[in-house]
């Protein structure tokens, strides 16, 4: 089954792509309402969600909330993934299975110039015209630079060039792309995607598959556009470096990254704009009442890294006591094991 979207407006028309499912609809709602709080009434928003079990009752309550000058539609992941080989889409680790679906973005909106995707775990304080007037000609995309550009880890640094980039400083962040669709062969781009999919170990999974796709062929956007929050935090003596300290002081996409967000740890910085939008919503009860429990994602988390953790051991004592092809099967798969673990442990540890 083929889906392709078109514009839902005529002219000055800013596509812009979320993905979730029921779960976790009512931070996308906060991102969604910063949207509208900060938009230019010159322009037309026509947001898109690949909906992966959102109720009607929960389309109704965001519908309320928009102006005249928005459109939201919803994209079905399950006709869109009739065509695939349903066990490659599965969570992984902590990752669910809507961190593929920007992956599609290509082959589904058609005639857009220019489509912004954005992670729901952001907040937009700026009216993002100036943003699709970025001139990306030549590039597949605009994307920010990823945290372990400023804070290198020797196991991410190892992972990416795992991947075949050698440059660990120019792997960029997937929670905020501007997709150029016109320089973008969706045929080509497919293919290469599921063959990456297939053949490679993916640490960070839909980010991974972009970064090799568009290694060299995206366009580095101003830190601003995906200000990742918690490495000023982490590290306070990079406030030296000037695309940072800049980004800091004006944030026009303010990205919390890591397992630790204003949801869960409101005592973090900058966690008290994302609360002040937060309040004005029909989902803030939901919101609340869902960080008074320990979080599912956690349990589920813990019992992953625990489950890893003993399969790991039982493959590597296997390994050392087998020979000749299984003992080579056994060792790569140890190996794929690896940074799946390592990130498992740190999702746990941040929280």
């Amino acid at each position: 089954m083929s889906i392709s979207v078109k514009p839902a407006f005529s002219k000055n028309n800013l596509g812009i792509v979320f993905s979730t499912d029921a779960n976790y609809l009512a931070y996308m709602a906060v991102s969604i309402q910063s949207i509208i709080d900060n938009s230019d009434s010159n322009y037309n928003y026509d947001i898109l969600v690949f909906d992966d079990g959102i109720t009607d009752y929960q389309k109704e309550q965001l519908s309320r909330m928009l102006k005249s000058n928005f459109s939201l539609r919803y994209i079905d992941v399950k006709a869109l993934l009739q065509n695939f080989d349903s066990t490659l889409f599965i969570s992984r680790g902590i990752w669910s299975v809507a961190a593929f679906y920007r992956l599609f973005i290509p082959e589904v909106l058609v005639g857009y110039d220019k489509v912004l995707y954005l992670d729901c775990d952001i907040l937009v304080m700026d009216s993002l015209v100036d943003l699709f007037k970025t001139d990306l000609n030549g590039y597949m995309s605009g994307c920010v630079y990823d945290c372990v550009r400023y804070m290198p880890s020797r196991n991410r640094i190892k992972d990416i060039e795992v991947l075949g980039i050698s440059d660990y400083k120019k792997y960029f962040n997937s929670g905020v792309i501007l997709f150029n669709t016109k320089e973008i062969d969706k045929d080509k781009f497919q293919k290469e995607f599921m063959h990456i999919l297939k053949t490679k170990n993916l640490p960070f999974i839909d980010q991974d598959i972009l970064n090799v796709i568009m290694r060299d062929k995206y366009l580095p956007l101003d830190f601003g556009y995906n200000y990742q929050y918690h490495i000023l935090n982490e590290h306070p003596e990079l406030k030296k470096l000037k695309d940072l300290s800049d980004a800091a002081q004006n944030p026009k996409i303010l990205h919390y990254t890591t397992a630790t967000k204003p949801w869960n740890t409101p005592s973090v910085p900058m966690a008290d704009k994302w609360w002040a939008v937060a309040r004005t919503l029909p989902f803030y009860e939901e919101i609340i009442y869902k960080n008074t429990k320990i979080s599912n994602k956690y349990l589920h988390s813990i019992i992953y890294k625990n489950r890893y953790i003993i399969r790991y051991a039982i493959i590597k004592l296997i390994t050392k006591i087998s020979f000749g092809k299984i003992h080579r099967k056994l060792k790569k798969l140890s190996e794929s094991l690896r940074p799946q673990i390592r990130a498992i442990k740190k999702f746990c540890r941040n929280k």
